[in-house]
């Protein structure tokens, strides 16, 4: 009977150990903790990082993060700050290095953002000059300057679309301000949610990696505001743009040759001023040019290589940049762009040398009217008429039904 007691009883003991222990999941005084690692935008890490569980100064265990992020890690019970390594790059981190896990908090989130690199470049601008530190793409902790405009400069090193905002701290003012060439005075970006967007292109980046095009970003910090994080977050691909359609290269339709201006003839200007049937234009199929009043007539001669009364010839246009043309239907949408550039290099090279003119042909007259529709050159309401006094008002009397003319002469 007694044995019998005896079995009883520890089998009594082994069912209570058991039951603690299917409890607890552990061994006595044991506890499972959870660190999960997230960089500033909460996306969790997914390797390269090692959370080690502090007593002090004493390291009690430490644990590699798994693909989602998370350290889990089975010790004895208690409170342990957080302490992470990383392994995998040569960046410095920041983050609350006071955050602990404790038995009744036994899961815990570690937010890590970048720490502000040396490398810096002072900018000048209105109010004096500044140095501005390289940040880099993702959350960066970056001190502030209370009451007062600190700057920070981003060189991309991928093409892609990106978000800047603050992502936290109160009393903070972010704006982009331009270059650090030129560092303007008003934020240059539309400003919603205390966040603005960037858009960098593929040649923006330089082929090494480096990047060519640098943002200068503000942050106005209020009074008692001494830090936050600056979130720099690639959310896509480059937005496509009708500058980044590929041309339409316009092309000749004749067969050129050298023009020279008979020595029996001058040049004379058309008047823009005059009614709209002062001047008819005909064209020849005998020569393929436009003649005044009849195929025989005065031809008609365009200033591609000299310049004109209102405005530079061709060829300095083209010297400066190009000449083309976006078409847009009545919605707006984008359907081409032209250039003319290379038709008018073609032409350009068979001017009379004297005089800088050549006989006004189809394509001549087609890459004045769509240039000069394009960019208002006889539009009196635009800002690129052509037609203006010394004093720089337009000019009233210009007849703008022929006002195309002004890139044109004729000899007789």
């Amino acid at each position: 009977m007694k044995n019998i007691k005896n079995i009883i009883s520890f089998c009594l003991i082994f069912s209570l150990v058991f039951s603690l222990f299917a409890l607890t999941g552990c061994g006595s005084g044991e506890k499972e903790y959870a660190v999960s690692v997230k960089d500033a935008f909460g996306t969790p890490y997914t390797s390269g990082v090692i959370v080690k569980f502090m007593d002090g100064d004493d390291q009690v265990a430490m644990q590699s993060i798994n693909d989602k992020g998370i350290a889990t890690k089975t010790i004895q019970g208690g409170s342990y700050r957080i302490v992470l390594d990383f392994t995998d790059s040569d960046n410095e981190y920041y983050y609350d290095n006071s955050i602990e896990v404790t038995e009744d908090s036994p899961k815990v989130d570690v937010i890590v953002s970048y720490k502000v690199g040396k490398e810096s470049e002072k900018l000048s601008t209105n109010n004096g000059e500044f140095d501005a530190p390289f940040v880099n793409a993702g959350g960066t902790y970056v001190n502030l300057k209370e009451k007062s405009r600190n700057y920070f400069l981003f060189s991309p090193k991928q093409a892609g679309n990106y978000e800047i905002s603050v992502i936290n701290g109160k009393d903070i003012k972010i704006g982009y301000y331009g270059a650090p060439h030129f560092v303007q005075e008003n934020s240059v970006a539309e400003v919603k949610d205390n966040k603005f967007s960037i858009n960098v292109k593929a040649n923006m980046i330089g082929t090494n990696g480096t990047g060519t095009s640098t943002y200068v970003i503000g942050l106005d910090a209020g009074k008692g505001v001494k830090n936050c994080i600056l979130g720099i977050n690639r959310v896509g691909e480059p937005i496509k743009s009708v500058e980044d359609e590929p041309w339409t290269v316009y092309k000749k339709t004749v067969e050129l040759s050298n023009y020279k201006l008979p020595a029996n003839l001058s040049i004379k200007e058309f008047d823009l001023t005059a009614s709209t049937d002062t001047y008819k234009l005909v064209f020849s199929d005998k020569d393929g040019f436009y003649h005044l009043n009849s195929d025989n007539g005065p031809i008609v001669l365009v200033r591609l290589a000299k310049d004109c009364k209102y405005i530079a010839c061709f060829k300095t246009m083209l010297d400066r940049s190009g000449v083309s043309k976006y078409f847009f239907d009545d919605e707006k949408n984008f359907i081409k762009k032209e250039s003319y550039s290379e038709c008018l290099l073609e032409y350009i090279e068979f001017v009379d040398e004297d005089n800088g003119v050549y006989p006004l042909t189809k394509d001549l007259k087609y890459i004045i009217e769509q240039r000069g529709e394009y960019v208002g050159w006889w539009n009196p309401e635009g800002n690129g008429y052509m037609f203006k006094d010394d004093s720089g008002n337009n000019l009233t009397n210009i007849n703008n039904e022929i006002a195309w003319l002004f890139m044109c002469c004729y000899a007789e």
